[in-house]
């Protein structure tokens, strides 16, 4: 339950405390059933972090969010606040962010992913987000307003904070009523580009999504993934499958 710690002094501004812990047992070939609190079958990584915002005035907003990832059946953590580390400013122009966060390519295969993206899902597993991991450090990433369902973001990182090899990011979403949709594209300065556009409806009871990935400059390959879920009251089944 996420912790408001503001006061009546400063009623524009507020830090949240939030946290998930989360611990699953788990059989992967090869290996015995055990309790794991850090493995890809969990539905999501264990974590904390503090996020604030700020009120500027004239429809401006600055925020900030941090986190850091621990096992839960261990209780040993990240050093640091390895999975977010950034400030951003907010208004009627979209949003402007600096430092480790989620890609654009991230949150253009969440947009239609089935499991919105649990640590077990096939498409990661296969093809990652857009043929890379899930977060970039040193970014500075803009995120356009809403425009009738589309949203644009992008996303830099400079060559001196890369290792002399600048990366591009983007996505663009579309989500309405039941349809939801994304395209992520990323590019190294030294390597050619990878590409993933999928999309999901959601008809009720059943939801299916499909997508095509071309991340073979990240050697991961090319191909496609297809899957539907279905809500049978408190349980949510789903069956996918990835394919290069």
């Amino acid at each position: 339950t996420p912790l408001l710690l503001a006061g009546a002094a400063h009623a524009q501004s507020s830090a949240v405390l939030y946290g998930v812990v989360d611990a699953s047992l788990a059989k992967v070939s090869g290996k015995s059933v055990e309790l794991a609190g850090g493995s890809p079958l969990t539905n999501g990584s264990s974590r904390w972090g503090l996020r604030g915002t700020e009120d500027l005035g004239g429809g401006l907003k600055a925020s900030f969010n941090v986190e850091a990832q621990f096992d839960s059946t261990t209780g040993t953590g990240s050093a640091g606040f390895v999975r977010a580390s950034n400030v951003a400013l907010s208004g009627g122009f979209g949003t402007l962010k600096l430092g480790r966060t989620l890609t654009p390519s991230y949150w253009g295969v969440r947009a239609w992913e089935l499991t919105s993206a649990a640590n077990y899902n096939v498409v990661s597993s296969q093809f990652q987000y857009g043929g890379l991991n899930s977060r970039n450090s040193n970014e500075i990433s803009y995120t356009t307003p809403n425009f009738g369902g589309f949203t644009v973001s992008l996303g830099h990182v400079l060559k001196g904070d890369n290792g002399g090899g600048g990366k591009i990011d983007l996505n663009v979403v579309y989500k309405s009523g039941p349809l939801s949709a994304g395209l992520s594209y990323n590019k190294l300065s030294d390597k050619g580009s990878n590409q993933v556009i999928g999309v999901a409806y959601n008809f009720g009871s059943v939801k299916v999504a499909t997508s095509y990935h071309d991340v073979t400059e990240a050697g991961r390959g090319k191909g496609f993934t297809l899957g539907a879920s279905a809500n049978l009251g408190p349980v949510l089944v789903i069956a996918d499958v990835a394919r290069d």
